[in-house]
């Protein structure tokens, strides 16, 4: 593998699906632009665009060429602007591999390489055969510990810890997506193009007739139901084909994640990258007992830039513990700590309930709606309180936990020693309330991750400070220093007594 060489030509194809979906929101932009504008001449602007996008793709895998020489992997890509990309393997920290449909058809795998000094993925080959990616895996890991094979060919598998998502959580995980509210937006965003088509044509006539109430009410309500049944469809079978066939394998030194039906991804975390770990509770999934756990990896950056990595899609709040007590057993924590003092609670629900109320106010003055309208308001209320209730800090020797909500309920736990930062704001009507904000940061991908908590008891936040001062950490605050604070709940929620996994080959985390 000395002579510089293309990657398979499909990968022409991959890179121009790949700059759709970089500009969608682009093209979602365009599409209703143009479709408002009888003039515009709508249908060849977007061929010609869609066949400008393969045009790149093609001329992108035609310039990208790669080699790997004495250890060193080297790359050129670029169309006008030539990159010259040279990686030793000494630097090179993660080898992922992942295949997509595309890929799948033609046997063909996605191999992504990061570095040590990198915060996103530093290489990505499309498309290459697995016997090639397996010798890239080879040479530049030095060691075959990680050449790709098929779950059901590990022939060690008996020594390591699998942990799978049972096909009923798999199903209520796809059932409580949160993708719902993106797919409907999508809808609405579609809807609005092709509605003139529709209601001049006669399908809109024929269905407008089978409807029992043939009133324009009835109609929009009838619509409304279509476009959410449709996009819950659509967040159930994409958040199933997402996180089908998921796996968290433990390993000595990393975590490997993998996942997907249709296009497989497998995701190498080393232990020594994890920042801090998150359970979100989302709305629909808190009340039947739920939550997902993610964890925040330093350098580990997707195309986004995010470190964000999900590391169980959905389990039982009971359960929690066991899996962090066999994956990640520093994390699992209970610790004494402090909720924000009940005079923060109106803080909560004037920024919860506020503008609704205003907007409500509005509407009603204007429209003179139904009296029900004044629910929403009285929800929100109801909002700010839980808010207030979920909302705590606590800490000890070695971790922090804060925990807040804004529509999920999110724990939030840090290791002290992956604090990158530690900032208490206080606006003026926070300071006449002897009250301050904490927040504080981790690295994280490109960008960087803070986790927040709001109107907490000052003395007690700088108490706080007081204790991280000793490990010489810095902190952004100009006020003094004073009293102990008081415990006043423990965090995590959820229980810690709960027996050990089984040391089996493989589990299944049931909730």
């Amino acid at each position: 593998m000395f002579e510089f060489q293309r990657q398979h030509p499909i990968a022409a194809l991959t890179r121009a699906f790949g700059l759709v979906r970089g500009n969608l929101i682009t093209i979602l932009v365009f599409l209703f632009v143009g479709a408002q504008r009888e003039e515009f001449p709508f249908l060849w602007w977007i061929g010609g665009g869609f066949a400008l996008l393969l045009v790149m793709g093609i001329a992108g895998w035609w310039r990208f060429l790669y080699r790997i020489d004495e250890g060193e992997l080297q790359i050129k890509s670029g169309i006008f602007v030539r990159k010259n990309l040279f990686l030793t393997k000494d630097r090179i920290q993660v080898i992922d591999i992942s295949s997509g449909v595309i890929q799948r058809m033609f046997g063909l795998v996605k191999v992504d390489i990061q570095t040590a000094g990198s915060t996103s993925r530093a290489a990505s080959l499309e498309a290459v055969t697995k016997a090639k990616a397996k010798e890239i895996n080879r040479i530049l890991r030095d060691n075959g510990a990680d050449e790709i094979k098929e779950p059901e060919q590990e022939e060690d598998q008996k020594k390591r810890k699998i942990f799978s998502l049972p096909g009923k959580d798999l199903i209520i995980a796809a059932s409580t997506s949160g993708r719902f509210g993106i797919a409907l937006s999508i809808l609405g965003t579609l809807f609005s193009q092709i509605e003139p088509v529709i209601r001049e044509s006669e399908v809109f006539e024929y269905f407008f007739e089978m409807l029992p109430s043939q009133t324009d009410t009835f109609l929009i309500i009838s619509i409304l139901v279509i476009f959410v049944v449709v996009a819950w469809l659509i967040s159930f079978f994409s958040t199933l084909f997402m996180y089908g066939d998921f796996k968290v394998e433990v390993k000595e030194d990393e975590l490997i994640i993998s996942r997907g039906i249709f296009e497989k991804k497998r995701i190498t975390v080393p232990y020594k990258r994890i920042q801090a770990i998150y359970v979100n509770e989302g709305l629909l999934r808190q009340p039947l007992g739920f939550g997902s756990v993610h964890l925040e990896s330093a350098g580990y950056g997707d195309d986004k830039g995010t470190g964000s990595i999900m590391l169980f899609p959905l389990i039982s709040r009971n359960k929690i513990s066991k899996l962090l007590n066999e994956v990640l057993p520093s994390y699992d924590v209970r610790i004494n700590g402090f909720r924000p003092p009940l005079r923060a609670a109106r803080r909560y629900i004037f920024r919860s309930a506020f503008l609704l109320s205003v907007i409500t106010a509005a509407i009603y003055w204007v429209l003179f709606p139904t009296n029900w309208i004044w629910l929403l308001p009285i929800l929100s209320i109801a909002w700010g309180w839980l808010k207030y209730r979920d909302a705590g800090v606590a800490w000890d020797e070695e971790t922090m936990v804060l925990r807040n909500r804004n529509l999920s309920k999110t724990t939030s736990i840090v290791k002290r020693d992956r604090i990158q930062d530690v900032s208490v704001s206080e606006s003026w009507i926070q300071r006449y309330r002897n009250l301050c904000t904490l927040q504080v940061y981790v690295a994280s991908g490109d960008h960087g991750k803070s986790f927040v908590v709001q109107d907490l008891e000052r003395e007690q936040v700088f108490e706080l400070l007081k204790e991280l001062q000793k490990n010489n950490y810095q902190f952004k605050t100009d006020r003094a220093i004073d009293e102990k604070a008081t415990p006043g709940v423990i965090i995590p929620s959820w229980s810690k007594q709960s027996p050990s996994l089984s040391s089996s080959a493989s589990h299944s985390v049931d909730g």
